[in-house]
């Protein structure tokens, strides 16, 4: 062990053994974390001091996080803490804002300063005297628990520290601290540990403590990997985050992270390979700025470090990247993760406490570099966004439009996004027709690229700029509009705009033309048409779908309704009259869906309410295997879909009960990817049973492939890998980049859907974008109508997709029904949820939990 993991370590033991003596652990837990002498304010507590325990000893739950931010407010005039919101689990999302006294007096004075610096309009003098922006991030990914620590101690020296350099950076500075951007998983993560911690503590990386069940702590209560989430948006832990992140529009923002416990301590520059060309480039050279002052922070502490080798810094998605598209500095930095108190290494004994420290410094070379550079840093942010409007000339697109006037909630859903991002969105003026596709007044919205937020524009609707096969962290696609499925289209003459558009219009819930005296439909195309028909259910009323389409006479004229229509016949219902009116009309109004009351049943044209054609509908039940072995983020995003969209009640079992528990009370059991290995044979013969007898079994990606080869989707077949011959030669040092060319990372790609298939109802045209993100390849079924998606012969590619790659997908399947006797099993190649975002294949999904008595093809006539 070397001299200085033997310090660690001793330090370590020090630290576990200060609840006992108290006064002496505090003065040398401060010189371990501040090392430089330093004066402090004795009215200042350390988190040591308030908490009862040495910071790295044992793990802090987020409720004592949240007090000590509020301590430090009780006593300090230098920070000032907001609730900005609660997590999925009520916990407290906060920011605290650390500045000078004085600069606390004037603080929406100085924040509206500053804020002129993402206006091309205004001149730089408009920013005056205004402290320089930095915003530390911490704890996204939960069990990356050293940065929530780190950012007590931060904060406490920032608030209680006396030195004239401090002073300084107050004065010059305003610090946003975000001390716990997934509390969920942090406490997830955080009581984990402290379960299991021994005393003395385990270094065996095998211990309990070290190893965290599924679903870990990285993610948040939906198992989203929220560090993905700043473009989306679809998290309620996300949204308070970006609305306060343009109040002030930082100029640094650092995103804390951790990676394995044999690395060393990673940060920015990001490899030039993987940035967007969107960036202009003075704007990742600035990474080489900042990054001088994290070197020093680390040398001074003898930390081992590395920078631009590896993660990838090109996509919006991300806490490092979003601010970069906002004329900001964002830098990821990565320490390696003890994952408990400590834990053997291939770097010897790495302490909790050792990462925490690593942590502090770099947060505050962080605001010691701000400060430096603050005249660098405005002046980089002031071009950046009049670079914004030059570039958007140089593009061919001069307006997106999107809207479809059959699914206004998905329309306002897209509106919603973009007006929390700070794009400008326009009413349509005028009718219009782009790439084939008819917008309206009334149900459509124009975005001009000519915009300070054109870098987002370009990044939520154009295709991903080109990159190359040496991106290998995260997705190389991220585009958002193609992932809606909503009707949407780039025009290279600028589109007639009409008022600038402030808020979202409210959702039209109602029943047109009421009560009806022989049913109530609803149009299925719209996207919470879901939502109201597990309402309808929920209440014990009989619903049908129609399999096909038809027009019938309403209060607003002839009007045409596409398959999968809901009907809801008046006759046979548990309410009647008025009753069932006033359950409609509520339904309407809390789905914000329009249903339409006919008074007969014979169409205009079409099938008659009362063909063969319209088919009862069961109301779903429905398990999500979730457990050790399943993918989290996936079975996350079903989970998120059901809760918070349709608000379907599900069972969420274990994989190792499918063969304990009776499965006939399901009418759907779905399984996302993930490695069933622990599924035994009888767990298996009783999903074979129970499919047969009527099931409805729903898999993506792995499991897709795991239930063929268990021969649960008896008849169907994996792609066909081909022969590998003999073994090629490379050199041993191309090895990371010659993977990262053959990984499939996350792209868009071109399919057609069969829209008269049941999982096809509701998508409103047969050409689909789908997201491949795993290898598994399904031929298309043997059954001519079971292949519902059929990626292009041909396909067109948003992202990075190598060409081997390609030819494997090309004209595979990518959802595909498996009739098998009385039940089916329906097949997605991916996970047709992706990151809650994916709402164009969420549609196939939300078919295959209410439509699935109906997916059998018809057997023949005898």
């Amino acid at each position: 062990m070397s001299f200085h993991r033997r310090v660690l370590l001793s330090l370590f033991v020090a630290a576990g053994a200060a609840l006992a003596l108290p006064v002496q652990p505090v003065q040398a837990q401060s010189a371990w974390f501040f090392p430089q002498a330093e004066q402090f304010d004795p009215a200042i507590p350390t988190p040591e001091q308030f908490l009862g325990y040495p910071v790295g000893s044992r793990y802090t739950r987020h409720d004592q996080l949240v007090a000590y931010f509020d301590e430090l407010a009780r006593l300090s005039d230098r920070i000032k803490v907001q609730r900005i919101g609660q997590s999925y689990e009520g916990r407290t999302l906060l920011i605290a804002t650390v500045t000078s006294a004085q600069n606390q007096q004037r603080l929406e004075q100085l924040r509206q300063q500053h804020a002129t610096l993402a206006d091309p309009a205004q001149p730089r003098s408009a920013a005056g005297d205004s402290p320089v922006v930095v915003w530390l991030g911490y704890s996204v990914h939960g069990n990356e628990t050293s940065s929530g620590e780190a950012a007590m101690l931060t904060a406490y020296y920032l608030v209680a520290n006396r030195s004239a350099e401090t002073q300084q950076w107050l004065q010059q500075s305003v610090v946003l601290f975000d001390p716990a951007q997934n509390p969920d998983g942090r406490d997830r993560a955080a009581n984990w540990h402290n379960a299991w911690a021994s005393s003395p503590a385990s270094a065996d990386p095998a211990d309990k403590e070290h190893v965290e069940p599924f679903p870990q702590g990285r993610t948040n209560h939906y198992f989203t990997d929220l560090n993905r989430d700043w473009l989306a948006l679809t998290q309620q832990d996300t949204r308070p985050k970006i609305a306060f992140f343009h109040q002030w529009y930082p100029n640094v923002q650092i995103d804390f992270h951790e990676m394995g416990k044999d690395s060393t301590y990673y940060f920015e520059p990001s490899p030039k390979s993987m940035h967007s060309p969107l960036i202009p480039a003075a704007s990742y050279e600035f990474n080489k700025t900042l990054a001088k002052y994290h070197a020093q922070s680390l040398d001074a502490l003898g930390s081992l470090y590395y920078t631009g080798e590896n993660y990838d810094n090109f996509s919006p998605v991300y806490g490092s990247t979003y601010p970069d598209f906002h004329g900001a500095v964002g830098v990821t930095v990565e320490q390696a993760s003890s994952r408990g108190r400590v834990q053997e290494s291939a770097n010897g004994l790495l302490t909790f406490p050792f990462t925490i420290r690593n942590q502090v410094a770099t947060g505050l070379g962080t605001v010691r570099g701000a400060v430096a550079e603050r005249e660098g840093l405005f002046a980089l942010q002031k071009s950046f966004f009049q670079s914004a409007l030059k570039q958007a000339g140089q593009q061919p697109v001069r307006s997106f439009v999107f809207g479809d006037a059959h699914d206004p909630s998905l329309t306002r859903r897209l509106l919603d996004l973009l007006l929390q991002h700070r794009i400008q969105v326009h009413a349509l003026a005028s009718a219009v027709t782009v790439d084939g596709q008819r917008f309206e007044p009334g149900s459509a919205f124009v975005v001009p690229t000519a915009q300070p937020q054109f870098r987002l524009v370009h990044s939520i609707f154009a295709e991903t700029p080109p990159v190359k096969g040496d991106v290998f962290y995260g997705s190389t696609s991220y585009a958002i509009a193609p992932a809606y499925g909503l009707a949407f289209a780039g025009s290279r003459s600028r589109i007639a705009e009409g008022a600038r558009v402030a808020a979202v219009p409210p959702a039209r819930g109602e029943v047109v033309d009421g009560p009806a005296t022989y049913a109530y439909v609803l149009d299925w195309r719209d996207q919470n048409a879901s939502r109201a028909l597990y309402a309808l259910q929920a209440r014990g009323l009989a619903t049908r779908a129609a399999l096909r389409g038809f027009s019938a006479g309403t209060g607003e004229g002839e009007r045409a309704f596409a398959a999968g229509t809901v009907v809801l016949p008046v006759a046979g219902q548990p309410l009647q009259g008025a009753e069932l009116h006033a359950a409609v009309q509520a339904v309407a109004a809390d789905s914000g869906v329009r249903f339409f009351a006919l008074a007969s049943g014979q169409s205009r044209s079409g099938i008659d309410l009362g063909s063969d054609s319209v088919k009862a509908l069961r109301k779903p039940t429905v398990a999500l295997v979730m457990g050790e072995g399943v993918s989290a983020t996936e079975i996350g995003s079903s989970w998120f879909l059901l809760d918070q969209h349709l608000q379907v009640p599900s069972s969420k079992i274990d994989p190792a009960q499918l063969g304990k528990v009776p499965l006939d009370r399901y009418t759907t059991i779905v399984m996302a990817g993930g490695t069933y290995a622990g599924v035994d044979a009888t767990a298996v013969a009783a999903l074979k049973r129970w499919v047969q007898a009527g099931g409805s079994l729903v898999t993506y990606g792995t499991a897709s492939r795991w239930a063929i080869e268990q021969k649960l989707a008896e008849g169907e077949r994996l792609g066909v890998e081909e022969e590998t011959g003999a073994a090629e030669r490379h050199a041993f040092g191309d090895q990371r980049d010659i993977a990262a060319i053959e990984r499939v990372s996350g792209n868009i790609l071109s399919a057609d859907v069969d829209t008269s298939h049941p999982l096809g109802f509701g998508v409103p045209r047969a050409a689909l974008a789908v997201n491949k993100e795993s290898t598994v390849v399904l031929q298309p079924s043997a059954n001519a109508y079971s292949t519902v998606v059929r990626i292009d012969a041909a396909p067109r590619v948003n992202g990075y997709l190598s060409e081997r790659n390609r030819s494997r997908v090309a004209g595979s399947a990518w959802l595909l029904v498996s009739p098998q006797g009385q039940g089916n099993v329906v097949l997605f190649a991916d996970d047709p949820a992706h990151r809650k975002y994916w709402h164009g294949t969420e549609r196939l999904l939300v078919n295959a939990l209410f439509f699935g008595n109906l997916l059998n093809p018809a057997k023949p006539r005898g």
